[in-house]
């Protein structure tokens, strides 16, 4: 376990290798914040406010107006931070290796509501988790016309920083297919695996379908093909649908009776809330994804990667256990402007991205590394977030030494690739730090 002394320095050296912010003393500030979030595991400002590295003890009073002033600062703003949050995914986060889809870098979109305020965010699929990129935030109940601007300006915004010469997949749920969304993918040349509503209208061959009639035409077992699109007429989207229930796989410790009790709770309400909307006996055993893929092997292997972003809005709040995420939800509920909202987000995009690769250098670690791991779960089943975390928390100090040299690695990872980056734009100038 890192001291604050100790993380505040190696968190300096990584925002310096990102280029964020440019000003000396917005950079100490910002490695303040950084250091006291991994340090304290939590967005609440009573939490950054106790773990605050301060050269003389302040007043409690004093400390929770330096952590209301970095809501005010612009280096926590998208508009800031994706270039560097792209670049810095560029260097740490492989492309696919193997499998349907190697070659590719998946990208997942997704949002999560938070009290009066909705999150879209999109990121990058790193080992079952998603390193957060680049934000929205959009009032709830959601205003009218302004939820598709802000998606399109997510995709429009990373594809404007994102390396020409690696190919992008976009993974979404069934809430973001429209004309304007798969057409702006198209002109990015972004390929896309979307899941699509029962009521949306398709076209296979000269026939205009919705998605509902599509089940009748499938396979019961496994997955079906149909080369076709998205809407109908003119208007009408190129795209392959790939329809099916899939089948369903277990790992072992679900395969209990007590396992599967608590789910089937939760199917049967679902059901009872839902039935007056939807046809749901049907389509909760359908899938019907509409995607760029030639073929259902690939489309279901991206579609996959889809849940990471699910697993990272967890993290973010309570965790698999509801007690060990960083408070995302509860801090989010009392911030009254939206601009708030967006800077806690980025302080949460940077936390997460050197959390996470603590987390990735842990689990590929040689045998000495994942002997210490073994000890913290007698399942084995962590996260890479949550392998980060324990290694930041780890209260032996076996990893001590190891915590400091992997970050000074991934640090000189991120200054090399921003030094062979061919355009570096400057980023706007700062506001002085208080």
């Amino acid at each position: 376990m890192l001291t604050l002394s100790e993380l505040y320095p190696l968190v300096l050296t990584w925002l310096q290798a990102l280029g964020v912010p440019a000003d000396a003393n917005a950079l100490r500030a910002l490695a303040r914040l950084v250091a006291a979030l991994l340090s304290s595991q939590s967005l609440r400002p009573s939490a950054l406010m106790r773990a605050q590295l301060s050269p003389t003890p302040v007043p409690a009073r004093q400390g929770y107006k330096r952590v209301a002033r970095a809501w005010d600062r612009p280096w926590l703003t998208s508009r800031w931070l994706t270039p560097l949050l792209v670049r810095a995914a560029a260097a740490l986060v492989p492309a696919e290796r193997a499998g349907p889809t190697a070659g590719l870098t998946h990208l997942a979109l997704d949002s999560v509501r938070c009290g009066p305020w909705e999150v879209f965010m999109l990121g990058v699929v790193w080992h079952g988790r998603v390193l957060p990129l680049a934000w929205r935030v959009v009032a709830y109940p959601w205003p009218k016309g302004q939820v598709t601007p802000a998606v399109l300006a997510l995709l429009e915004q990373v594809a404007a920083d994102w390396p020409a010469a690696r190919p992008v997949h976009l993974v979404a749920d069934r809430g973001f297919p429209g004309q304007r969304f798969f057409r702006t993918l198209r002109r990015l040349g972004w390929g896309w695996t979307v899941r699509l509503r029962a009521n949306t209208g398709v076209q296979v061959g000269e026939e205009a379908l919705l998605v509902r009639d599509l089940w009748r035409q499938a396979r019961l077992e496994g997955w079906t093909c149909f080369l076709g699109s998205y809407g109908r007429g003119r208007s009408a989207i190129r795209a392959t649908l790939v329809v099916g229930r899939g089948l369903v796989v277990l790992p072992r410790h679900r395969r209990t009776a007590a396992s599967q009790r608590q789910p089937a709770r939760l199917r049967a309400e679902r059901r009872r809330i839902r039935a007056q909307q939807y046809d749901v006996a049907a389509s909760e055993h359908w899938v019907v994804l509409c995607t760029s893929h030639p073929g259902w092997p690939a489309a279901v292997a991206s579609y996959r990667r889809r849940w990471a972003i699910e697993g990272s809005f967890r993290d973010a709040q309570s965790a698999w256990d509801g007690q060990h995420g960083w408070d995302l939800e509860p801090v989010l509920t009392h911030q009254r402007a939206a601009d708030q909202v967006e800077h806690i987000v980025g302080l949460w995009a940077l936390g997460s991205l050197l959390q996470t690769y603590l987390g990735s250098q842990l689990v590929h670690g040689p045998a000495g590394l994942r002997a210490i791991v073994a000890g913290w779960t007698t399942t084995g089943r962590l996260s890479i977030w949550a392998h980060g975390q324990f290694a930041l928390t780890e209260p032996t100090g076996r990893l001590h030494d190891w915590l400091v040299s992997t970050l000074l690695v991934g640090a000189q990872r991120l200054a090399a690739c921003r030094a062979s980056a061919t355009v570096d734009t400057p980023p706007p100038a700062l506001r002085p730090a208080a």
